[in-house]
């Protein structure tokens, strides 16, 4: 692969509902759709010579920065050492030392989806 596109946008997913002897009675399909306010990041493959989408489509939530940024450096494999820290490593270590980041944070209100708060729960996870 030689191109990647990034879009942000809302993605439905689809659905399929069979009666009661499975035949398919609606079906509706998988979307996307480009809109800067949605909630949704894509990482679609391109074709270069025709620019037109070359393998499946990846869909992360827009809050989902580390699995798709990680995704994107893997699908351009650097020939060197990206400058990227494990920030996982880093949290879970730092759990394991007694140092508690969430003494730290600004956003406690958001404890719910933190992903630092999940880190350092399981600290020997990984």
């Amino acid at each position: 692969m030689g191109i990647i596109s990034i879009g942000v946008g809302t993605c439905t997913l689809g659905r399929k509902q069979a009666d009661r002897d499975g035949n398919v009675v609606s079906e509706t399909p998988a979307k996307f759709e480009i809109d800067p306010a949605g909630s949704c990041v894509v990482i679609v493959p391109l074709n270069p010579e025709t620019m037109e989408q070359d393998g499946p489509v990846e869909v992360f939530g827009d809050w989902q920065a580390g699995q798709y940024l990680a995704r994107v450096a893997e699908l351009i494999h650097p020939n060197r050492q990206i400058n990227v820290p494990d920030l996982e490593a880093m949290i879970r270590r730092a759990a394991m030392d007694g140092l508690d980041l969430c003494d730290y944070c600004e956003d406690c209100y958001m404890c719910r989806d933190c992903i630092v708060k999940e880190w350092k729960e399981d600290p020997g996870g990984g």
